[in-house]
């Protein structure tokens, strides 16, 4: 079954919407086709992979509360680490083993 939005489809919207764009100088500017877009904002495919996250966030001028919740919305659509999380990850090779400290192993 096709779902007609998603939760990261619906806030992406707004957030266009909040910026006084429309949807196609908002997927202009992110380097992405019509289909493609629509695609996500409808919940069809994932949410866009990380690179795409970031130049969107800079697109939209999103402030840190907007931020968070784009990448944890797209995360959750993806199945995955927010990208924020992810890209502090890769830049610092004490976190892994920081959190892998600090996490509760259940057995």
């Amino acid at each position: 079954m096709v779902r007609n939005s998603s939760p990261f489809g619906e806030y992406l919207k707004q957030l266009i919407k909040e910026a006084g764009m429309s949807q196609c100088e908002f997927y202009t500017a992110l380097g992405i086709k019509k289909p493609y877009f629509y695609d996500i904002v409808s919940g069809r495919i994932n949410p866009p992979p990380s690179e795409l996250q970031f130049k969107a966030a800079e697109i939209l001028k999103l402030d840190e509360d907007q931020r968070k919740k784009f990448y944890d919305l797209a995360a959750k659509g993806r199945g995955d680490v927010p990208a924020d999380i992810a890209l502090w990850i890769a830049k610092d090779p004490e976190a892994v083993n920081n959190i892998r400290n600090n996490m509760q192993l259940t057995t």
